[in-house]
C-alpha cells in the first residue's frame, strides 16, 4: 500500500472541512436534536414567535413561489 504524504492528508482534511462546512447553512444546531423542547407549547402571537426566532433560527427559509417556476 501507497504511503500517502502529510501533504496529501493535509488537502483531504481541507477537502471534507470544506464540505462539511458547505451544509452550515442548513441549521444552526450542534446536534440532530439540539432543538428539541424548544417551543414547549405554541406561540400565541407574533412577537412572541419572532421572539423565539431571535433565539434559535428554527423556521425554513421564505421561498418566492414566483422564482421557483
Amino acid at each position: 500500500m501507497k504511503k500517502e504524504k502529510h501533504s496529501d492528508i493535509s488537502s483531504r482534511k481541507k477537502s471534507n472541512q470544506k464540505i462539511i462546512d458547505s451544509y452550515d447553512y442548513l441549521s444552526n444546531a450542534a446536534s440532530a436534536q439540539d432543538c428539541t423542547g424548544l417551543i414547549p407549547v405554541g406561540p400565541t402571537n407574533r412577537a412572541e414567535l419572532e421572539s423565539y426566532e431571535e433565539v434559535y433560527h428554527y423556521r425554513p427559509l421564505k421561498i418566492d413561489p414566483e422564482k421557483c417556476e
